[in-house]
């Protein structure tokens, strides 16, 4: 019973970010951590690398975005094995584990070659962070 409702709670949670995800696309709000911190984020391109993808422009797809072709099949992957793509919990955690470290990897590798000026690397200046910083030095 607990892992039915486990199961229930994280398609109720992809639910939701897919369907925050398609919000913000329409609303073309861009990258909110971006907007917040003016940084990129560990995913920053992803977007544009699907799209130019749907375009069967695969150079610009790594361009933008190296490992743009992991989030679709792991999601998959969630829906057809609700337990794991493995037996053995270790392995499934062992899988989860190598993925966050290749995806801060391969972040790390970005932002060393490519911030601040690179796209889609770049460093976006008018940020929340940046706004919030100078009106407080404004004050003092």
């Amino acid at each position: 019973m607990f892992q039915k409702m486990e199961r229930l709670t994280f398609r109720r949670l992809i639910t939701l970010l897919l369907a925050a995800a398609g919000i913000l696309l329409l609303l073309d709000v861009g990258c909110l951590f971006r907007h917040i911190t003016g940084i990129p984020c560990p995913g920053c391109g992803m977007t544009r690398a699907h799209l130019a993808a749907l375009r069967l422009d695969f150079r610009a797809a790594f361009w933008y975005h190296p490992l743009w072709f992991l989030p679709l099949p792991l999601l998959a992957g969630q829906f057809l094995f609700p337990n794991g793509l493995f037996r053995n919990k270790k392995w499934n955690t062992g899988l989860s584990i190598v993925l966050l470290i290749l995806v801060v990897g391969v972040y790390g590798i970005r932002m060393f070659l490519y911030f601040p000026d690179t796209p889609p690397m770049e460093y976006q200046p008018n940020n929340l962070l940046h706004w919030i910083f100078s009106l407080i030095q404004g004050i003092l």
